[in-house]
């Protein structure tokens, strides 16, 4: 049997509006062995995805194996399955980076504020306290080597042998 959709590659202009939209997405990780996968908010800028990952657990380890991981972020409307058989998602590979620098951190502060929809400077007491110990920093970007999308509206399939 042979199937036919009208799900269709987004370009890269929906990709960066796409991923400037959301808010939640999935970092995937590997050891070379296991994968590993957190549901993540994060804001995104000119090719970079920014998170900010805590310290400690199971994807520290993960990250101590292999920087290179995978962003996912998917959409669904709120009517999916029911009438409104649209979604779109995008996959980006890049390499995870611990931002130590003061400029680095500043601009992922910024970004956040803005992908969030917060006043300018409203994270300005979180700044402060990540820049006494740059090195421990949270804040984290995975510029995108690779991205790729797919997406549809009103989902139709047809099947024929």
């Amino acid at each position: 049997m042979k199937t036919k959709s009208n799900v269709r590659d987004l370009t890269k202009e929906e990709i960066d509006s796409f991923l400037k939209g959301q808010k939640v997405g999935t970092l995937a990780l590997t050891d070379g062995k296991t994968a590993y996968a957190i549901p993540l908010a994060y804001s995104y800028d000119e090719g970079v995805v920014y998170l900010t990952l805590g310290g400690g657990g199971r994807k520290a380890g993960y990250i101590e194996e292999n920087k290179d991981v995978c962003f996912s972020v998917h959409w669904l409307p709120s009517d999916y399955g029911s009438g409104g058989n649209s979604w779109k998602s995008v996959i980006c590979d890049g390499e995870l980076v611990r931002i130590t620098n003061p400029e680095g951190i500043t601009k992922a502060i910024r970004v956040l504020e803005k992908h969030m929809g917060r006043p300018a400077n409203a994270l300005d007491n979180i700044l402060t306290m990540t820049l006494k110990k740059p090195m421990e920093s949270s804040f984290w970007s995975v510029k995108i080597k690779k991205a790729g999308g797919r997406g549809v509206e009103n989902f139709k399939e047809e099947f024929s042998e």
